[in-house]
């Protein structure tokens, strides 16, 4: 089965929707469809794509030795797409930069072609702690993985 037609059978289906497509990934006998939308997807939403991925596939004789999956990417995924970067402004993340540099910071802002993260550096000068904002601007060609800060507060 052809990747390009997977992924013309799932545009074709969130058409006139907020939802997008995150990821497509393929194993021996798995079809992993990767979606999601501003306000989160739903189990429905998800539930009905992957009633209409196995309808428009049926008839092919892929679902014989494939599963079709359809689920959001979860929150410890790598961010893959710039709608995932926008639904997350305000959050902490990781960004691993292509030459192996971490970055850890505020997401500020997100375009089709790039992120904006504030990162707090501090330092100690003259026994005096120092801490400065720096800003960075990455092109997602520049980025090798990003990946939320998962911060689990308890209040007691």
């Amino acid at each position: 089965m052809d990747k390009n037609h997977i992924k013309a059978l799932i545009e074709q289906h969130l058409k006139d929707t907020d939802m997008f497509l995150v990821d497509i990934k393929f194993s021996p006998n798995r079809l992993g469809i990767f979606i999601d939308k501003p306000a989160g997807v739903l189990l429905d939403e998800c539930s009905a794509l992957g009633r209409f991925i196995n309808s428009e596939l049926e008839a092919s004789g892929f679902l014989e030795t494939h599963d079709v999956e359809v689920s959001s990417p979860g929150m410890d995924s790598p961010l893959m797409v710039p709608q995932q970067y926008l639904r997350r402004i305000g959050r902490e993340m990781k960004v691993l930069e292509q030459d192996g540099r971490e970055i850890k910071g505020t997401l500020i802002d997100a375009s089709e072609t790039g992120i904006e993260i504030k990162e707090v550096v501090s330092r100690k000068e003259n026994k005096k702690k120092i801490v400065t904002e720096v800003m960075h601007t990455l092109s997602y060609d520049n980025i090798r993985e990003a990946k939320l800060i998962l911060n689990f507060k308890f209040i007691k």
